[in-house]
């Protein structure tokens, strides 16, 4: 090989890395985001879960029963 070629071909796997490197920057970025999104869906189960478990006990407690 020439030092041309081998010039291109270095320039062609600069490129490719450039890319690469931008690929992975937009998939750090939306897995944070999921991640993010999934705690807030992870936290508002948990609040759901306590008003209904609440809601339970009250009802329970002023009927009397039992599970």
């Amino acid at each position: 090989m020439t030092m041309k070629e081998n010039e291109v071909r270095i320039t062609m796997v600069e490129e490719d890395v450039k890319l690469l490197d931008e690929r992975v920057n937009k998939l750090e970025t939306e897995f944070t985001e999921v991640m993010t999104k999934l705690d807030m869906i992870i936290k508002m189960g948990r609040v759901v879960l306590g008003v209904v478990g609440a809601s339970l006990g009250i009802d329970l407690g002023i009927e009397g029963g039992m599970i």
